[in-house]
């Protein structure tokens, strides 16, 4: 056996052998040192959360998005841009316990890889918010932008998918939150106008919500503007008989004649006209514009800028045979106070004059005693107390000439009740007397 190993060279070999292996130890180990490298920008991984939405009621918000690792292995190893794969930055918040804030958490480093050991993050721990998460209701509002084709003009833009969206955020943002707001364009449009708009969120004072904590779980809304045709409508009234003047006796002068409106093409295509109603001509004062609604069929309505009132005057015709109308400054008055008995007030009437209107032939106007009028007045002094007050008045006349009448109409006089003793303000415009034979149009013969 000896002779074999001697002649063979076994040990020699086996010693050739081992010093190969050191050599190669030494020089591998002088080629593929052990170092470290940081790896950058390695996400990180919450963990625990529903521990802490079990426990808390809380959910995280926000934290680092990112954190530098070191590792520390061979080189050959460490410098492997595979590696990044294998590295995992995680912190863990199901420790937390004292409600919602900001909390700095460590941040837990492994590799998955036997050669290579974990060093550090950098930086070591992060910053993480948690709060309580809900969700609230907001409206949808949609602006209109853009010019419509010319004779039309936009309706309300509705959206046709949802009013209200949801909104996901932590309590304290989500108050901030007022509506979901939208725009939609119907430049150069005459037929209505469909689309998807997105949507953004804003607070009460017109602020977009810009924080991005707060997110909306609908990102469009689907919105339907209507366009309507503008349609010119004649403005018309209609003249009731009187007694003593008829409809084809005057003219009636309506301001504006007509009104621009807008609506259901179908209703538009019916109305040739728009009645502002029904003129009493034994009732109304000529050369004295009145005021009166401009009442629109339903799905019909105004356009921009129009007046909700048109005035009316009738004047009488100047080719009228034997109608004229005068005018007469009524300066008497008769109040009746009906607490007189027990009344501790003193009234005095603060208006000096009246202007009536009567109507008939010249003549007949022309033997009218313009003294022969008064006014009376109805009213509680009681009821009303100490002040000035507006009341209304009722005008009667005195041996009123046959074919004569007064134009009815509402009569405000105003009056100063005072305390007995203490003066009025106006005391010298204290009633006139009435005449003991004055009769009020409604019992007087002649239906004045």
């Amino acid at each position: 056996m000896r002779q074999f190993l001697k002649k063979h060279d076994v040990w020699l070999r086996l010693l050739s052998l081992l010093l190969a292996f050191v050599l190669w130890i030494i020089v591998r180990d002088a080629d593929n040192p052990v170092k470290q490298n940081t790896f950058r920008d390695i996400p990180v991984t919450i963990t625990g959360e529903e521990e802490l939405l079990a426990s808390q009621g809380l959910s995280v918000i926000e934290s680092t998005a990112t954190v530098d690792v070191v590792v520390e292995g061979r080189n050959n190893e460490v410098t492997d841009p595979t590696l990044r794969r294998k590295i995992t930055a995680t912190v863990d918040v199901s420790s937390i316990t004292d409600g919602a804030g900001e909390y700095n958490r460590p941040v837990q480093v492994a590799v998955s890889s036997a050669d290579i050991d974990p060093v550090r993050a950098n930086p070591v721990s992060v910053s993480v918010l948690v709060d309580k998460v809900t969700t609230v209701s907001v409206p949808v509002r949609i602006d209109v932008t853009g010019t419509p084709a010319e004779g039309y003009r936009a309706g309300k833009a509705v959206p046709t998918t949802t009013e209200s969206v949801t909104v996901e955020g932590p309590e304290a943002e989500l108050k901030e939150v007022a509506y979901a707001y939208a725009t939609i364009s119907v430049e150069g449009e005459s037929l209505t106008v469909t689309g998807e708009c997105s949507i953004a969120l804003y607070n009460d004072a017109g602020v977009p919500i810009t924080g991005t904590h707060v997110t909306c779980q609908t990102d469009t809304v689907n919105v339907r503007v209507p366009l309507y045709p503008i349609e010119t409508i004649p403005l018309t009234v209609t003249l009731k008989d009187g007694e003593t003047l008829k409809g084809s006796q005057v003219r009636a002068s309506i301001s504006p004649q007509s009104v621009k409106v807008l609506g259901d093409q179908n209703t538009l295509a019916e109305l040739t006209e728009i009645s502002l109603g029904e003129i009493d001509l034994d009732s109304v004062r000529t050369d004295v514009p009145i005021q009166m609604d401009i009442k629109l069929p339903d799905n019909v309505r105004l356009d921009e800028g129009q007046p909700s009132t048109a005035s009316v005057t009738i004047t009488v015709a100047d080719e009228t045979d034997g109608i004229a109308t005068r005018k007469v400054q009524v300066t008497q008055f008769a109040p009746n106070d009906t607490s007189q008995e027990q009344t501790p007030y003193t009234v005095n009437v603060l208006t000096g004059s009246v202007e009536i209107e009567l109507r008939g032939t010249e003549s007949a106007l022309d033997q009218v005693d313009t003294d022969g009028f008064s006014i009376g007045l109805t009213f509680d002094s009681d009821s009303l107390g100490a002040g000035r007050h507006t009341v209304k008045g009722v005008v009667a006349a005195t041996s009123l000439p046959a074919g004569v009448t007064v134009v009815e109409e509402d009569v405000e006089v105003e009056i100063e009740i005072v305390d007995n003793g203490s003066g009025g303000t106006d005391g010298d415009a204290a009633a006139g007397a009435a005449p003991s034979d004055a009769v009020y149009p409604e019992e007087s013969g002649d239906g004045a």
